[in-house]
């Protein structure tokens, strides 16, 4: 099965959009891959932080990544394991932007039966929030892109590169 999952990990997560007045959603990570990303819009200067919650935590991760599967700017902070398994992200540019939130679930403990929950909480109020210019990607590419200028192969070990 292990290897079923690092094959599934081949090419581009699939992001599901989160809406701008969403503040939970339940769900499961995608099988074999152990994984799902959610695009959030951030206005400037907005902070937004992103929590899972689930009863069997210690397998769980969230990486926050920008549309490549890097981290950008404001984004290295969620190297950092937490528990509670959270990333915030507070946007340091001068325009509203996407921002990418990958659940990761190695051991694959969230199914239809028991699906993980995904709080966000914002500092600001979608309603006032013009953010209907940000472009929202369909899928993440990995660290090392499956499909690129520089060919350098599949990434099988995660769609971000995190110091440790």
């Amino acid at each position: 099965m292990a290897e079923i999952q690092w094959l599934s990990r081949n090419g581009f997560i699939p992001v599901s959009p989160v809406g701008d007045g969403v503040e939970a959603l339940s769900d499961y990570s995608q099988q074999p891959a152990g994984w799902r990303a959610y695009g959030i819009s951030v206005p400037v200067g907005g902070t937004v932080q992103v929590e899972v919650q689930h009863a069997k935590l210690g397998w769980f991760r969230l990486m926050l990544v920008d549309k490549w599967g890097k981290p950008g700017p404001g984004m290295l902070q969620a190297a950092i394991a937490h528990q509670p398994v959270m990333v915030t992200y507070k946007n340091p540019n001068n325009e509203a932007t996407a921002i990418y939130v990958i659940v990761d679930d190695p051991a694959w403990w969230s199914d239809a039966k028991e699906p993980y929950t995904l709080v966000v909480r914002r500092d600001w109020d979608p309603a006032r929030a013009d953010l209907s210019q940000v472009k929202m990607v369909a899928g993440l590419w990995g660290s090392s892109p499956s499909v690129s200028a520089e060919f350098r192969g599949p990434s099988r070990t995660g769609p971000a590169v995190f110091p440790h």
